[in-house]
């Protein structure tokens, strides 16, 4: 009666109905808002949380790396053939595009809201992201370093129709600009576009002197 009953439930339920799996994507992405999660959880010590918000954002920049870049590939390649889930690329890319926007979103949220105060707080910390917020002694440390140190190896490379776009290097931090034309005589003024990568070779926090018991970290 068992072996029965077993044949006919295999019979009845159709295991390639895309309803019965999840998308390997989306849930990849699920598992990395989990570890946001993390962040979130208070009786986790603080310096953890934020350690966990710095994993997620690590784990997504290998999540586009690979797999989303992996997806786009089968966009142009006019690949139309659905995944187990009864998705095509382009269906995985929309909805990942969607999901991350909202992580993101929550992320900001988590660092901003919770996180940061906090460690003005409990810490000492205070972390000074923008140059208006600097104290004169401060600015003029970021100046001078500036010029001494990162100034000599930055290479702007330009962009138009004589030089192609440059190769990106993955995990890299580049700043993008545009800037008029010089000696340009039209009356509609054409814009050039560069880009320059910031060296990897340079720290991202720089610890300031400390004043009043606070402890000040210049973000780069």
């Amino acid at each position: 009666m068992c072996i029965k009953w077993r044949t006919l439930w295999k019979k009845e339920r159709d295991f390639k109905n895309p309803q019965y799996y999840e998308n390997r994507e989306l849930s990849w992405l699920k598992f990395d808002n989990r570890v946001l999660n993390e962040a979130r959880d208070k009786s986790i010590p603080l310096l953890e949380r934020l350690k966990f918000v710095s994993i997620t954002s690590s784990n997504l920049d290998e999540f586009y790396m690979v797999r989303v870049a992996s997806l786009k590939d089968m966009v142009h390649a006019n690949y139309k053939k659905k995944d187990i889930a009864g998705m095509t690329a382009s269906e995985q890319l929309a909805a990942i595009n969607e999901k991350t926007r909202e992580m993101g979103r929550s992320q900001y949220n988590t660092y901003n809201r919770s996180l940061l105060p906090l460690l003005r707080k409990k810490e000492q910390i205070h972390i000074i992201d923008a140059f208006e917020d600097l104290t004169e002694e401060q600015k003029k440390f970021v100046d001078r370093y500036f010029e001494e140190n990162v100034y000599p190896v930055l290479t702007p490379m330009a962009v138009d129709a004589s030089r192609p776009f440059p190769l990106i290097r993955n995990k890299t931090l580049n700043i993008a600009a545009l800037f008029p034309e010089k000696n340009t005589k039209s009356e509609k003024q054409e814009l050039d576009f560069a880009t320059v990568q910031v060296p990897g070779s340079f720290r991202d926090w720089y610890r300031s002197r400390q004043r009043k018991k606070m402890q000040s970290a210049l973000s780069c």
